[in-house]
């Protein structure tokens, strides 16, 4: 009989597939966008260590020659995550090179990608909308009262949100604006309020493909596809709800692969590898081939795999800091 020789992957093509799955999947990864990293341990979990600020105490002149009265130290908040394993996989039937980059491979990767961040994405998006401090446009108080006569998105609702964050003691989660994340109906609900036209800076170039769509008041406008969505939720089963979130500083933290997002570099290796100076490490995002004949019974070497995998979780950190508005739109 005939020797028969598997190639395998080489590592410098596996890396190439990965920085490909982290390209196409963390632009996607809007609602995770300002999530504060957590640090990984080495032992599975993942902590944020977070100093509270001190209590509002009285203050009283200095006296010469005296020492002030000691303040007690600011407490430490400690929030542990155990991120989850996430993915899926698509057969394929030609035969492909292990040690080359090969199109079929490359285009799945991407499409693989594309899906790893939505998917993601989700979670982080309904755990936060879940967690946050909820408002209601118009005059509702909840979703089986909003009608779409009444509780429609409006510049209002930004003031509302806005001056809600700020009462609470929120920072802006990037360069001194609070990013708020709405559906594309919203965005386009709003346009037709003329007070928010009339404020309304629109940007351009990198910006609109970033998803940033302008800004007003202290806001910067993010539309994306995946957006909170209630369908039927309203005052009646006609009524989708929407929600669009109001995000203030460190309101929420992440772990696995959305917390590459703020480090990663396409142009060098990929930063798939996470371990935050411990002398561990866990592999975070990867795409995984599995060659013709190598997923399991398969007498005639005919079926292959490509698969994306990815550790996550995520955290809400202070709910008083992010705020779900709680709308109808013109269009659904």
């Amino acid at each position: 009989m005939a020797n028969i020789t598997r190639t395998r992957m080489s590592a410098s093509v596996k890396t190439a597939y990965d920085r490909r799955l982290l390209m196409r999947a963390l632009p996607r990864l809007l609602h995770g966008r300002w999530g504060r990293p957590a640090t990984f341990d080495g032992y599975k979990n993942w902590e944020i260590r977070r100093m509270e600020g001190f209590t509002d105490t009285g203050i009283t002149p200095l006296t010469e020659g005296v020492d002030p009265v000691e303040h007690a130290a600011p407490a430490i908040s400690t929030y542990t995550l155990e991120p989850q394993w996430y993915g899926t996989y698509v057969q394929y039937t030609e035969e492909v090179s292990m040690q080359t980059i090969d199109p079929v491979i490359l285009e799945t990767s991407r499409i693989l990608g594309e899906h790893a961040g939505k998917m993601i994405d989700i979670l982080i998006r309904d755990e936060i909308t879940a967690n946050a401090t909820a408002d209601y446009a118009g005059g509702a108080s909840a979703d089986t009262d909003i009608d779409t006569t009444n509780d429609k998105i409006s510049y209002a609702d930004l003031v509302q949100d806005v001056a809600l964050l700020q009462a609470n003691g929120a920072l802006p989660a990037e360069n001194g604006y609070y990013p708020v994340i709405i559906h594309p109906y919203s965005w386009a609900t709003l346009m037709q309020d003329t007070t928010f036209v009339a404020l309304f800076t629109r940007e351009g170039g990198e910006s609109i493909r970033n998803g940033l769509i302008g800004r007003v008041l202290n806001c910067e406008l993010y539309t994306t596809y995946n957006a909170k969505i209630s369908e039927g939720a309203g005052a009646d089963t006609t009524v989708d709800v929407y929600h669009a979130l109001f995000i203030g500083e460190e309101s929420y933290g992440l772990a696995g692969m959305t917390g590459l997002s703020p480090n990663w570099n396409p142009d060098g290796g990929p930063p798939v590898v996470w371990g935050q100076g411990t002398g561990k490490s866990v592999n975070v995002a990867e795409i995984i081939v599995k060659d013709l004949g190598e997923t399991g019974f398969d007498p005639l070497n005919r079926r292959g795999t490509i698969g994306w995998k990815a550790t996550h979780d995520q955290i809400v950190l202070q709910s008083n800091w992010i705020v779900s508005l709680h709308h109808a739109n013109d269009f659904s």
